[in-house]
């Protein structure tokens, strides 16, 4: 990658909350963009939005729990765009409940959207990237991923996973020019979070309002992180390279981890 060239650039989860605001900040930026999620619809009308702002931008509607879906989004931007530079792996679930009350299904849909879609865009774009000698796999993970929190034994799980997933790439490509990043935000004011607060609120003990102020005041930054937040840390990310993996941005200012 360098500074002048527009980066190619695929989003997953990029139909609503963080992996919108990441495509509408790269957009920004002047990357080409490649949008996936499952729902074809709202893809193409992000796509449309973002080309009428002037950015290029295509989209592969998937459904990344497919263990073939990476490479097939890996082959539709390389049609678009002649190559692929970075991958941003933000599509994802958060399932929350009591551990009695998680099952198997939880556990594996968490594993394969937070662990196994990055793992196989990680082996789609590795042989290219290190040929380029160049590239960039984000991996949109969570403060989750570095400590516990109560009624999320599923998703913590698996962004402890996604999280050691990046250190392991990091140590295996970074020495051949490629840039792995694990962004790590604590709860971000999104759908998911506060469908996860409706459902506490279904409990019939507080109220959602109540459980997303509790939701934020666990952040050691005492809010809601916004999806527009957490884009800005990718989008800079992008643009200055630095040299670590594990990026923590429940801090003031945020820092690298390790």
């Amino acid at each position: 990658m360098t500074a002048s060239a527009p980066l190619a650039t695929i989003v997953t989860g990029s139909s609503r909350g963080i992996g919108k605001a990441i495509a509408e900040a790269l957009a920004a930026a002047g990357h080409r963009l490649l949008l996936v999620a499952r729902d074809d619809a709202a893809l193409a009308a992000i796509a449309s939005d973002l080309r009428a702002r002037g950015a290029k931008a295509a989209t592969c509607a998937l459904d990344l729990r497919d263990e073939n879906a990476a490479a097939a989004a890996v082959a539709a931007a390389r049609a678009a765009f002649g190559r692929v530079d970075v991958v941003i792996s933000n599509a994802g679930t958060a399932p929350s409940d009591k551990v009695e009350n998680t099952n198997q299904a939880d556990l594996h849909e968490a594993f394969d959207l937070h662990v196994g879609a990055p793992l196989a865009f990680a082996r789609a774009t590795a042989a290219d990237f290190k040929q380029q000698g160049s590239g960039c796999l984000v991996h949109l993970a969570s403060t989750a991923g570095l400590r516990g929190y109560p009624f999320t034994s599923a998703y913590t799980a698996a962004k402890h996973g996604m999280v050691g997933l990046a250190r392991a790439l990091h140590a295996e490509l970074g020495p051949a020019g490629v840039r792995v990043y694990a962004v790590c935000p604590g709860f971000v004011d999104t759908s998911i979070t506060r469908r996860a607060a409706a459902a506490i609120a279904a409990r019939g003990k507080i109220t959602a309002d109540v459980a997303l102020q509790r939701m934020g005041a666990q952040n050691r930054i005492g809010r809601m992180h916004s999806p527009e937040e957490v884009a800005a840390a990718v989008a800079q990310l992008l643009r200055d390279r630095p040299a670590g993996c594990v990026y923590d941005l429940d801090r003031d200012p945020p820092a690298f981890v390790d």
